[in-house]
């Protein structure tokens, strides 16, 4: 009886192996075997052990054997579907028995999310556990989830440009609120915003969903603005890595309320507006975003506006 019941879950576990395997997983299916993994202390070691057999020299060379006519006489066949199963297991790589180490040696890294936060006037630089590596503008924060299975992330607030370490195994989601993003490896940039997510994608291509069925394929150069219902796409955007990472807000029609945001997350004097009506309007420049006192100004000059200070801080008006 023991020793059917470990079969069985070795046999549960190659099919896990084969399923968490894909570059992509639907909430169902990770669901099932998060209840799966968690249920029985046997299921992770069963996986691990095949795991490692997933990306063994040995499985290899058992296949190729196998497959050989003069293996024919010589060594019995796997059945037909065990058989497939490993035969696509031995196309895999190594990254899903490395996870499960991770699973087995550092349970409290599941359970809670790692946060990174940017103080505000200031960026900071962030490698991951999976060797991604993030960088958040001033005043952004991000929870981190990696797990044997996924890796993914919650942009809480702010900006942030990704570089992505590429897996087959297991992709990297973000999820900022308006917008999903899901990808294997690329470098993209999403901004969150007053209700409102915008993605750059600045290498290889990402998925971003939105709800309701809404989905989009990006490549490298071009973007999408996420605000409610609506979607507009962005294109032409050039350089390895976004304007802001060095200091810069690049607006192309913008409106000033987006200007004033991006200016304030870095700012130790912040900028309003005397009457929220002017953020409407739009403004197309590049302003380094460590003075916004002298992009304000600009700006004034552009709409024949007034900038003055008071209390509180820099004040544009009529």
């Amino acid at each position: 009886m023991i020793a059917a019941d470990l079969r069985a879950i070795d046999e549960a576990a190659a099919l896990w192996v084969q399923r968490m395997a894909l570059p992509v997983q639907d909430s169902a299916t990770a669901a099932a075997f998060d209840r799966w993994i968690l249920d029985d202390p046997r299921h992770v070691d069963s996986y691990a052990r095949m795991a490692q057999l997933w990306q063994s020299d040995g499985l290899r060379r058992a296949l190729a054997a196998n497959d050989s006519p003069d293996a024919a006489g010589i060594a019995p066949r796997l059945p037909g579907a065990a058989h497939r199963l490993w035969r696509r297991a031995a196309l895999m790589i190594p990254a899903v028995a490395a996870a499960v180490l991770l699973l087995i040696v550092a349970p409290p890294l599941l359970r809670d999310p790692l946060r990174y936060a940017a103080p505000a006037g200031e960026m900071r630089a962030v490698t991951l556990p999976d060797r991604s590596r993030v960088r958040l503008a001033p005043g952004a924060q991000i929870a981190v989830r990696i797990t044997p299975w996924s890796r993914d992330v919650t942009l809480e607030r702010g900006q942030a440009f990704f570089d992505i370490a590429h897996e087959r195994v297991r992709g990297f989601a973000v999820d900022a609120g308006t917008a999903r993003v899901r990808v294997l490896g690329t470098a993209f940039d999403i901004d969150r915003l007053d209700g409102e997510a915008v993605v750059r994608v600045y290498r290889g291509t990402v998925s971003v969903g939105a709800g309701a069925g809404r989905q989009w394929q990006l490549s490298a150069g071009s973007g999408i603005a996420l605000r409610g219902g609506n979607a507009i796409t962005i294109d032409g955007i050039t350089g390895s890595h976004p304007d802001w990472a060095d200091g810069w807000f690049d607006a192309s029609n913008t409106p000033i309320r987006q200007l004033i945001a991006h200016l304030n997350r870095g700012a130790a004097v912040p900028a309003r507006l005397a009457d929220p009506m002017l953020g409407e309007l739009q403004v197309t420049g590049r302003f380094r975003l460590s003075d916004p006192e002298d992009a304000l100004a600009a700006v004034a000059a552009i709409h024949d506006l007034k900038l003055h200070r008071d209390a509180h801080g820099l004040v544009l008006s009529r």
